[in-house]
């Protein structure tokens, strides 16, 4: 089946928030995090809205079929190469899930980032997901497997590659072995759960190919 690769707009807002939620629905931390409730559905989809209409390093891309359905996305977030570009306004995360496992988990990915990419630019792929960064991921799970993650993967590293940029990502275990194909090697690991998961932090070496 046919698969392509377009910028999504503001009206695929709830279909991209709608994939998210089918493709992490049996991922332990997204549980905790963000759970399944029309509270946390109404965030993804503000902080969706806002990222895509406010921040200007921000791109939504999207993969739709032939028949013009949106089986995937992904949020990339491209360089910043001005000084202080980490200054950010603290996220403000739903009133639902486990506030303290978001602290936990998301401020210790944010330390391992800093401690392991510095201020280098860099195109950075992370959970919400400078540099360019891939900051969230999702693809519908019958979709799974047909090339759609390898595509929407594929649009930023080229970008990366033309700037001769290093890329950065944060995957589980499961989700590792794509980025491992795509050049990303294991630098560092963040566990939670009281060792019951594992995140890797992964880097991949910049390419020049001017």
């Amino acid at each position: 089946m046919p698969l392509t690769l377009s910028l999504a707009l503001p009206p695929d807002i709830p279909i991209l928030t709608a994939i998210y939620i089918h493709a992490f629905h049996s991922d332990p931390i997204a549980l905790r995090c963000f759970p399944q409730t029309p509270a946390v559905r109404a965030w993804w989809e503000a902080s969706n809205h806002h990222a895509m209409t406010t921040e200007p390093l921000a791109r939504f891309v999207q993969i739709t079929t032939d028949a013009g359905e949106i089986v995937a996305y992904a949020k990339w977030n491209l360089p910043n190469y001005e000084a202080g570009e980490e200054a950010e306004a603290p996220t403000v995360w739903p009133e639902d899930g486990d506030k303290e496992l978001r602290g936990v988990f998301f401020g210790g990915l944010e330390r391992k980032r800093r401690e392991i990419m510095g201020e280098r630019p860099h195109y950075w792929a992370d959970w919400l997901d400078g540099g360019e960064d891939l900051e969230m991921l999702a693809t519908l799970p019958d979709y799974q497997g047909q090339g759609a993650a390898g595509q929407l993967i594929r649009w930023g590293l080229e970008q990366a590659d033309r700037d001769g940029l290093e890329a950065y990502i944060e995957a589980s275990p499961v989700g590792a072995p794509i980025y491992e194909h795509f050049g990303w090697v294991d630098i560092d690991t963040l566990v939670v759960l009281d060792g019951e998961y594992t995140e890797l932090c992964m880097r991949r070496p910049a390419k020049n190919i001017s």
